[in-house]
């Protein structure tokens, strides 16, 4: 039988190319970047995976700044030198302080869990600011004669690039400016030539401690990278029809749940359906389950191109069943939706000779409103009275569960089978 021009034939192959296509570009470790959608759950997935770790560190650096402050004064007789009009001394309890206020501010974030979009900026510059702030009393101590640590500015180096929550490229940024920032002080405020010589072997020390660190750094996120992406694709796999490849029944009811409380805070409106292909079981005893698996598989990307906004959702419940909630859509505008959708499933034209209903594959629909309360189980329960009262009312079409007189219906229609 001669099929129409743009008609799906049984047995002629569904193309398959874009999918894969898209799945592997989305699988894929450009350096250590993914695109951007997975890289922004990477980031959020790493933040919070290493916000033990960043509060740990952070306490323990707190705890060292304390020690440190209490030192200055006692060491560089703090008091006497600020009456004295001694000015690089107030500038580093100043430094201290503010280092010091921005550490409490990170601690207090990371112990509420409330860490904003520009959490790591705060990271980075509570880092900067103690290599900064060390850096310039190192040199103070230098200039008056007292004992300092200049291995201190190795050991913030190598703290820069612990698991705090900062990517490689915004560590070694880090990381970079502290040996840089060390170096160029150095040579503006020491002027000896014993200090010098001793600064030049520290400067050396420090961009050789910057490029083992990175190193080291660019390893474990490559690694990190790894195990996030296996773990994720695991997760999609689980939560995907094989067949299909939209979201099997699990993955499309976690979403939904997650969708239903979300619009709740949001106050939007949602529209909840269930489409089933009409006389399906006859289709496959016709054309066999080869066909009918490439009918599917044209199907869902029909509903899944559907439900296209971001926070749509598309999934196959089982078998020849599927769910579609359409997000921040009025029951007007998602009924005309709906109606699109029936629209479209005719014009794949695909054919189904051993259709009571049509001579090619249709679905019927049933849909409903979320009223802002419900949960998921008494939302499904009313697109599903709907369903079968749009089967009753001659399939290929959409009903909407307004009203109870749906769910009478579709009652009487099941006490009749």
């Amino acid at each position: 039988m001669q099929s129409p021009r743009n008609s799906f034939a049984p047995g002629r192959e569904v193309p398959a190319e874009a999918p894969p296509q898209r799945a592997a570009s989305r699988w894929r470790i450009d350096g250590l970047h993914f695109e951007p959608k997975l890289e922004h759950e990477y980031r959020l997935h790493m933040r919070a995976d290493q916000r033990t770790s960043t509060l740990v560190c952070l306490i323990t650096a707190l705890g060292i700044w304390l020690i440190f402050i209490g030192l200055d004064l006692t060491r560089l007789d703090g008091w006497a030198a600020m009456l004295a009009g001694d000015r690089d001394v107030p500038l580093a309890i100043t430094l201290r302080l503010v280092t010091l206020g921005v550490l409490l501010i990170q601690i207090s974030m990371l112990a509420t869990q409330h860490l904003p979009s520009a959490y790591h900026r705060l990271s980075m510059l509570v880092l900067a600011l103690i290599g900064a702030t060390s850096t310039f009393i190192a040199n103070m101590f230098k200039l008056r004669g007292l004992p300092q640590a200049d291995i201190a500015q190795l050991v913030i180096i190598a703290a820069v690039f612990l698991p705090v929550g900062l990517t490689f490229l915004q560590s070694s940024a880090v990381a970079l400016f502290v040996a840089l920032f060390t170096a160029a002080l150095g040579f503006v405020m020491l002027r000896e030539p014993a200090h010098l010589t001793e600064h030049i072997r520290l400067s050396i020390l420090l961009f050789f401690a910057v490029f083992v660190g990175g190193v080291g750094a660019w390893l474990r996120e490559r690694a990190q990278r790894d195990q996030f992406l296996l773990r994720r694709m695991l997760h999609d796999h689980a939560m995907s029809d094989p067949l299909t490849g939209i979201a099997n029944r699990r993955g499309f009811e976690d979403n939904v749940s997650s969708a239903l409380q979300q619009a709740r805070r949001d106050g939007v409106p949602i529209v909840f359906a269930i489409l089933d292909v009409d006389h399906f079981k006859r289709y496959n005893d016709y054309y066999g389950h080869q066909a009918g698996d490439e009918a599917l598989r044209l199907i869902a990307g029909t509903i899944a191109t559907a439900g296209r906004r971001p926070m749509d959702l598309a999934g196959r419940l089982g078998g020849e069943e599927f769910g579609l909630l359409l997000y921040d859509v009025a029951p007007d505008k998602g009924l005309a939706r709906l109606e699109k959708l029936v629209a479209a499933i005719e014009e794949l034209r695909i054919e189904h000779a051993a259709s009571p209903t049509a001579d090619h594959i249709t679905i019927s629909i049933g849909a409903t409103a979320f009223d802002g309360r419900e949960l998921m189980p008494e939302l499904y329960r009313r697109a599903d009275a709907a369903l079968y009262a749009s089967k009753a009312l001659g399939r290929n079409r959409v009903e909407f569960s307004a009203t109870t007189k749906v769910e009478a219906l579709s009652m009487e229609t099941r006490r009749r089978a």
